[in-house]
């Protein structure tokens, strides 16, 4: 996919190699963490959404609670992709993901749900503990 100006087909295309030749030994589904990364890092972030299509419509995505593991999964790879593409790509991203999500798939759960802040900061051998 060597276009500056690939479509929706060509993404799809794209994600359905990156698929089928993708090493199995890493895991079935990691190869969406690589296409996300590539698609929002290589200057096309709204491909994301044509991503998570792709992925919905696969029997493994066929409930609710599929789905909302799938986009903290997807979520999760696109914050780690800020690091090294900053925040707009990633955000664009997410948005694009955003307005195609059913509204019963959307998540509203923090994923550091167990995170809690130390009751108390109130000196410096508190926080250096």
């Amino acid at each position: 996919m060597a276009l500056t100006n690939p479509s929706s087909d060509d993404a799809l295309e794209l994600f359905q190699e990156i698929e089928k030749h993708f090493p199995s030994n890493l895991g079935g589904d990691k190869w969406q963490i690589l296409a996300i990364s590539a698609v929002t890092g290589g200057g096309h972030p709204h491909f994301a959404a044509t991503l998570y299509e792709y992925l919905i419509s696969k029997p493994e995505y066929s409930t609710s609670d599929q789905r909302k593991a799938l986009i903290r999964r997807l979520r999760e790879a696109l914050v780690k992709l800020v690091s090294v593409v900053g925040v707009p790509k990633p955000l664009e991203a997410v948005f694009s993901i955003a307005d195609i999500e059913r509204e019963e798939d959307k998540d509203y759960s923090c994923s550091r749900y167990r995170y809690r802040a130390r009751d108390s900061f109130n000196s410096m051998a508190d926080y250096e503990r």
